[in-house]
This record gives structure tokens, C-alpha cells and sequence, in this order.
């Protein structure tokens, strides 16, 4: 399960990192047809302003910034509208991907879904808690995605045993390693597959509050996933 992640600045590593056309983000924030998703009078024109919009804590059905495999940025929005449901399917369950007519069409358009952090909470009796889920220093990380021209979902998978006391689920991270192979329009979905599992458990670090409005967005050790 994944309802909530952040996305901060520091993905201007994965600029640098992945060689992605950033201007991508500039081009779409000038696009007439994309103001209503950044509340604006008028898109801007600067590549700053125009990211600085899609960081901070990202909710079900808000744009978010996914990778694609020509290495733009694109904007999606979060969650895929599935007739007959009200709420848009924001994760996808990757054992069952393959066998779920949502999904098995998007298999071959896979994308990377960058953030810095993801919320999960924690029952105890009748209270909740919250836990912001990391890697070690806040370094950036890619959730495994499927998207579908508009829209993006995140797919989960068990959760590492680190953090199994949180939630049953966890959103399916990427290492570096596999990165251009999950990109691959190329290569079947069933020669990927075994990407989509837990992180180990030394590289994952979270931070508890108690619980609090849903509305009160409050930011928190991982192995550096670039590192070579």
C-alpha cells in the first residue's frame, strides 16, 4: 500500500543521474491544457517553478512526476480510473498484474515514479500512528509504475521485514541496476517480474509520530541506490 509519498528537491539528482530531459516539464507546464492541475492563472515558463509543483506530499488523484523510457519527466495524475469504481486505483499489486484486465495492457508502459520518502500507518487498538518510510540520509529512490498516457499507479509488493509491523505492503522500489531494463519497452513484463520485490532490510529507516488530522503533512536509512 502506498497513499501518500513526498517528493522533494532532491530530484534534481536524478537530472544528473538518469540524463533526463527536464524540459519535458517546462514544455507541459506551458500547455494550456495542463493550468487546472497546477492551479494557476497563467502556467509558468520557468523550469524551477514549473517542478516546484509537482514536490512536497503527493495524495491519491494529485499530478506527479514519472520517468519514461525516452528519460523525460512526464506529469500524471495519481490513480487509474477504472469504470464501475469510484476511486482511482493508486496501487497495483504486482503478484497479480499479469492477471488483472486493469493492468495486463500497461505492462509495456512501465515508468519510474521518483520520490523521497512514503507514509504508512501503523493500528494499535483503536489508535493509528505514522510512519514516514526513507532511505538512510533521505536519498531519493524510484517507485516501480505503470501509466497509461494520463494516468500512473504504483505498484507494491510484500513488505521487507523491517517494517512488516507497519504494513502488509510496500511500494516496489527500483535499484539502479534494473533501471534501463524496467524502462525497456522491449523486454516482456515475466523477464522483469523478479524486480519487483522487498528492499533488504539494512537499507530501510522509518520515523513514528502519533496520529494526527490527515490534513497536517509533517516530514524522515537506506543504501545509496545510485551508488555503483
Amino acid at each position: 500500500m502506498c497513499s501518500r509519498f513526498d517528493l522533494n528537491s532532491d530530484i534534481r539528482a536524478f537530472q544528473a543521474q538518469l540524463a533526463l530531459d527536464m524540459e519535458n516539464i517546462q514544455r507541459m507546464a506551458m500547455d494550456e491544457n495542463n493550468n487546472a492541475l497546477y492551479e494557476q492563472d497563467n502556467a509558468s515558463d520557468d523550469l524551477e517553478t514549473a517542478f516546484d509543483s509537482l514536490t512536497g506530499t503527493r495524495r491519491p488523484t494529485d499530478p506527479i512526476a514519472v520517468i519514461l523510457p525516452d528519460r523525460t519527466i512526464a506529469i500524471r495524475s495519481w490513480g487509474l480510473s477504472v469504470p464501475g469504481l469510484k476511486a482511482p486505483m493508486i496501487n497495483a499489486r504486482s503478484e497479480t498484474l499479469a492477471e488483472k484486465p486493469t493492468f495486463r495492457p500497461l505492462l509495456e508502459r512501465r515508468c519510474l515514479i521518483p520520490a523521497t520518502s512514503w507514509y504508512e500507518w501503523r493500528k494499535d487498538g483503536s489508535s493509528k500512528h505514522r510512519n514516514r518510510i526513507t532511505l538512510p540520509d533521505h536519498q531519493p529512490f524510484l517507485f516501480a509504475g505503470l501509466e497509461n498516457g494520463h494516468e500512473a499507479t504504483i505498484i507494491t509488493c510484500a513488505p521487507s521485514a523491517s517494517i512488516a509491523h507497519i504494513h502488509n505492503r510496500m511500494p516496489a522500489v527500483i535499484g539502479p541496476s534494473h533501471l534501463a531494463h524496467w524502462l525497456d519497452p522491449a523486454i516482456a513484463f515475466r523477464d522483469l517480474h523478479h524486480m519487483l520485490a522487498p528492499l533488504p532490510d539494512h537499507v530501510l529507516s522509518w520515523h513514528e509520530e502519533t496520529a494526527r488530522p490527515d490534513n497536517a503533512d509533517q516530514d524522515q536509512n537506506q543504501i545509496d541506490l545510485f551508488s555503483k
